[in-house]
């Protein structure tokens, strides 16, 4: 349909906990505004052609998912020194500012919406330098928590899902009144998963007290051979799914020392099936990756953590009742023994991640992101703020 207002929802594809949240928001504003807006995700900087910048970036990321230490300590470095962090992400993104206003000069989209650090940087300087016209509004997937490479206060907006990720920002350098308190966006998949034993019967697995192993989508860092032993050597072992991502040498490894004893799959493009199909999940709490867990009603067990932002997010969560630190195995599997002879902590997990609200928060980022387009709560536009 011509003349559809365009929403380009602009990530970067290292991992999927920046990507999930884009897919899910250009799902949400369908959902909610069925044929209204034409709506795009965009890996950017590599659709941009900056093959080289996004290649370096994503090998870096990979790097630092097999050494957790560096996440968590370049985390409080750059959130030591914002104002530092600000001036040096502003020049380093330069290429990819410069980049975005030339593509978006002649057909520029009626809102770009950005869930990257690097991109809330480039989008912000191409709008304050290099004449992009389009407005810009920012999700952050960081859900309990967010660091200094959001921190660019010449964003026109936030959109963030805790009270605890808006104070973060604003003790980072950004005027409270351009963070919204909205919420999380949840894939429709996630949010209306089929049945326990309709997934397994579609991944061909028994009907059996299944334990889900989450690798991310690199498949680096963390325990696997270690996590997957522990779990085989319970008394009575459940039945084990391994998701290794992307890395195949890993896949293939645990193929070999496991055999027909733990069903071991690559990259999915179903996850919320495979999510459906256990009674406990167990890997790291990345952000799309936790709220997915809790939006199927799963408890997360979580070996490992890379960034500070992942370990806040674990607290948060284990307060709520519905994610467990079990960086000792052996909690991973007095946790485990305990869910499977217990089916009502396994339903209170479910009812607890209910309250979270996930659909509602899906449909308040939907129809903030639509006000935004409209124009409504711009700076200076004119419009009432967007909902709270």
């Amino acid at each position: 349909m011509p003349g559809r207002p365009r929403i380009l929802f602009a990530t970067v594809a290292a991992g999927g906990g920046h990507v999930t949240p884009a897919l899910a928001m250009a799902e949400a504003v369908e959902d909610a505004a069925p044929g209204a807006f034409d709506t795009q995700v965009s890996d950017l900087m590599l659709d941009l052609g900056l093959v080289r910048f996004d290649t370096r970036h994503k090998a870096q990321w990979r790097w630092m998912l097999a050494r957790p230490w560096t996440a968590r300590w370049g985390q409080r470095t750059i959130d030591a020194v914002p104002a530092l962090t600000r001036a040096v992400l502003r020049r380093g993104l330069d290429a990819v500012a410069r980049a975005a206003a030339a593509r978006f000069t002649v057909d520029p989209p009626d809102l770009i919406v950005a869930n990257h650090g690097f991109l809330a940087f480039a989008l912000a300087r191409a709008r304050s330098r290099y004449g992009l016209r389009s407005p810009l509004l920012v999700q952050v997937p960081e859900s309990a928590d967010a660091s200094a490479l959001w921190a660019e206060p010449l964003v026109e907006r936030f959109l963030v899902a805790t009270p605890v990720a808006a104070g973060a920002l604003a003790r980072l350098g950004v005027p409270s009144d351009r963070i919204e308190v909205v919420g999380y966006p949840v894939r429709r998949a996630f949010l209306q998963p089929p049945a326990r034993a309709d997934a397994r019967a579609r991944l061909g697995l028994r009907d059996a007290f299944t334990c889900l192993v989450l690798l991310g989508g690199e498949g680096v860092g963390g325990r696997p051979g270690a996590i997957v032993r522990a779990l085989r050597s319970l008394p009575d072992p459940p039945q084990v799914e391994v998701i290794a991502g992307r890395n195949q040498a890993l896949a293939a490894a645990l193929t070999a020392e496991f055999g027909d004893d733990v069903v071991v799959r690559g990259f999915v493009d179903d996850m919320a099936t495979h999510l459906a199909a256990a009674d406990v999940v167990v890997g790291k709490p990345g952000g799309a990756t936790a709220v997915e867990v809790a939006a199927v009603g799963r408890p997360l067990l979580v070996p490992d953590c890379a960034g500070l932002n992942e370990v806040a997010l674990l607290r948060w969560f284990e307060r709520l009742g519905i994610a467990h630190d079990v960086r000792d195995l052996r909690a991973l599997q007095a946790h485990v023994v305990a869910y499977r002879h217990d089916p009502e902590a396994l339903a209170a997990v479910g009812r607890a991640a209910r309250d979270l609200d996930l659909p509602g928060m899906t449909s308040r980022v939907a129809a903030y992101v639509i006000r935004f387009a409209q124009g409504a709560g711009r700076p200076g536009a004119g419009g009432e703020r967007g909902p709270a």
